[in-house]
């Protein structure tokens, strides 16, 4: 044992599954495991420890305690699986069949498992056999079990039991009211919300900042609940103000954000980083740059969350000036270049039409994950460098990093912009045989795109047809373009005719429709087509487009 280091300090302090086997292995050496229970219980209930690694532990047990029973059901809650919630009820039977009596202890972490897995029947029914069992053993009055009960039956969105099960709370403290508020607003049902709000107010209870955070982000009028909050004194809060400044960036009411940020007296880095991205979503650059400026001025240093949200404001308006200052105050701070960080620097780059300073993040990135790959990938395709996009792919497989769905659709979308017609059928196949995922209707579109680019349209229609039954309207509408762009008259007829069908009516499909004609010279037709449409497209709005552009002096 290290001196002055008690066995209890050392598992509370593991971080890693790695020092759970030093741990264990120390123990053994020891003679600490399995014959101590304290240590041997903390040992079974880390977090750390994966089911079969922890049901390992408490098969060596020789005569396992209701402590230890109740250990090993904390850890399989933590793995919330069919297979903890079979591993935790052979556990649960076993103690009732060894033990002379079980505690309240013994259900709470079954309860919550089943709360995790709320959307499986399996897990509900279960849950309601374990509120029969407490039933049966005599702790329905226990406090913390009955607000367990309410917590499963609200993940569960039986609200009506979980309403019971509170109804028949001989007393009820903070958690209570919490669980059961969170509950309605999770069912989105905001007016019972509120009801109970006003009740918890009415029974003396003291409203507690979780309850009103809930209803926050439920959708209760911004100014009912903002006015409420400054009437109960809390505003000061800074919890609160950071749920109502997001609150009204939903909304769309920057100043109103703006306004609880400046009246907050103590603001922390959560406070900023929240009115920062708020403005970056609002697109005003350089509000948000001015308050991370202010932010360093008070003596807080930005974090990667302050940057994130800017960075990808900038890539969307093409902001370059700003996007590169961002990434000078990601160096002057010493900030980590983490994934979050460098995928958001990348993709700014990449459309601010600057691959090269993306590929200098991406060379500077320690761990790359899925998301660092497929980020180049899609700015490659993006600025129009089919080549370098698949050769990274390549590369990306040679270092063991797996793909995943968005990985292919990014190769597919630079095959089709780049012609690679043999490339993107490869990849497709790819995708499904080598990797074992399953294309959506995104990627078969991306693959329609680029046969009817390159003037393969029956291999399209034939591969439409054949995912039709998805009613990818967005598939049949790139097959029509692609009509127009070859002339194909009694293709783009037939796809006309899919689209109606399908009742996916857009105003656009009649122009290229009529376009196609014109490249004959069917005017007849054309006036034909304008005849039908007319009702349809006089009632239709196109969106005006717009466009901007940043001069960098």
């Amino acid at each position: 044992m290290p001196p002055g280091k008690p066995l209890t300090a050392l598992l509370k302090s593991a971080t890693r599954p790695e020092h759970l086997l030093q741990l264990h292995a120390l123990m053994l050496k020891s003679s600490h495991f399995p014959h101590h229970a304290f240590p041997t219980a903390r040992l079974l209930a880390s977090p750390l420890a994966p089911p079969a690694y922890a049901l390992s532990l408490f098969a060596a047990v020789p005569r396992p305690t209701l402590f230890h029973h109740t250990a090993i059901l904390r850890a399989l809650s933590a793995f919330p699986s069919a297979d903890s919630l079979a591993a935790s009820l052979s556990v649960l039977a076993s103690a009732r069949a060894r033990l002379p009596a079980l505690d309240e202890f013994s259900f709470q972490p079954l309860l919550a498992l089943c709360a995790k897995m709320h959307d499986g029947a399996e897990a509900a029914s279960v849950g309601k056999q374990l509120h029969a069992l407490v039933l049966r053993y005599g702790f329905l009055d226990v406090l913390s079990l009955r607000n367990v009960l309410c917590h499963f039956y609200c993940c569960c969105g039986s609200m009506a039991d979980a309403r019971r099960v509170f109804g028949e709370m001989p007393e009820k403290d903070a958690i209570s009211w919490n669980t059961v508020i969170g509950g309605y607003v999770r069912a989105e049902d905001v007016g019972t919300a509120v009801e109970m709000l006003s009740a918890l107010r009415w029974s003396g209870m003291d409203v507690s900042v979780t309850a009103l955070i809930n209803l926050i982000g439920c959708g209760w009028p911004g100014e009912s609940v903002h006015g409420f909050c400054i009437k109960a004194g809390f505003c000061i809060d800074v919890k609160i103000a950071a749920a109502m400044i997001g609150m009204y960036v939903r909304e769309g009411s920057v100043e109103c954000a703006a306004k609880v940020f400046h009246e907050t007296t103590r603001r922390d880095l959560v406070l900023y980083n929240c009115m920062v991205d708020g403005y970056a979503k609002a697109e005003r650059i350089q509000e948000a740059m001015d308050l991370i400026e202010r932010m360093r001025q008070s003596g807080l240093r930005p974090s990667s969350g302050t940057l994130v949200g800017v960075l990808s404001a900038c890539g969307a308006s093409g902001t370059l000036p700003a996007g590169r200052r961002v990434h000078e105050l990601a160096l002057e701070a010493g900030l980590e270049l983490d994934t979050a960080l460098g995928t958001a620097l990348m993709d700014m780059y990449f459309k601010c039409g600057c691959p090269d300073e993306a590929v200098s993040v991406f060379d500077a990135l320690h761990n790359r994950d899925v998301k660092a790959w497929t980020t180049m990938i899609m700015g490659f395709g993006v600025n129009g460098q089919s080549g370098d996009a698949i050769s990274l792919f390549c590369k990306m497989e040679e270092e063991g990093v797996a793909p995943n769905e968005v990985t292919f659709l990014a190769l597919l979308s630079t095959c089709s912009h780049g012609g690679l017609v043999q490339e993107g059928k490869e990849f497709l196949e790819r995708m499904v045989h080598h990797h074992s995922l399953t294309p959506s209707r995104e990627h078969y579109g991306c693959v329609i795109d680029l046969l009817g680019r390159a003037g393969r349209l029956d291999e399209a229609y034939e591969l439409i047809r054949s995912i039709a039954s998805r009613g990818d309207a967005t598939g049949w509408r790139a097959l029509l373009a692609a009509c127009r762009v070859h002339g194909n008259v009694k293709l783009g007829r037939m796809v006309q005719a899919q689209l109606d069908a399908m009742g996916h009516y857009h105003p656009s499909d009649a122009i290229q429709l009529s376009n196609t004609y014109a490249s004959e010279g069917r005017w007849d037709e054309i006036a034909r087509l304008r005849d039908l449409e007319a009702q349809k497209i006089s009632v239709a709005k196109k969106e005006a487009g717009c466009a901007s552009i940043v001069v960098s002096c």
